[in-house]
């Protein structure tokens, strides 16, 4: 019988996204670690180990060395920061990407700005419905005075 405690996969990914939105916007991070690229060695060639030691570097000066939220930021990070496989790219290049992907909103920030929308629709529909109210009092009140 499984153990009703088990977080299960669905749980984890949501207690994993609530952690990084804890550890807030990672763009900034992104930036640093384009600043990092351009002005040390831009001619030089961009590995994929150097992507994921940025990412670790990063999370760590941020949130300390093995935390939960580093781990999760780290991830986040990477998850963001383009793949090379076997592309060949200078590190200039490549702080280019990472500045592209900086400047994106982020899922979360997407999301708020439906939610203002949303309620900017909903309050400017509102004066309409105040209005047939009004206008309903109004009928009740000219029916009452003539009846």
């Amino acid at each position: 019988m499984p153990d009703l405690t088990d977080l299960s996969q669905p749980d984890e990914a949501l207690r994993q996204t609530r952690v990084i939105e804890e550890a807030g916007d990672i763009r900034p991070l992104l930036t640093r670690i384009a600043d990092r690229l351009t002005g040390n060695l831009p001619a030089a060639a961009m590995r994929d180990v150097n992507r994921i030691s940025y990412a670790r570097q990063y999370a760590e000066a941020e949130h300390g060395y093995g935390t939960t939220m580093t781990r999760a930021v780290e991830r986040a990070l990477l998850r963001q920061m383009p793949r090379l496989d076997d592309r060949v790219i200078t590190r200039g290049e490549y702080a280019l990407l990472l500045r592209t992907v900086a400047g994106r909103l982020t899922r979360s920030e997407r999301v708020a700005e439906l939610q203002r929308e949303a309620a900017q629709a909903y309050t400017a529909a509102r004066p309409r419905e105040d209005q047939a109210r009004a206008a309903l009092v109004y009928a009740r009140i000219d029916g009452n005075a003539s009846a």
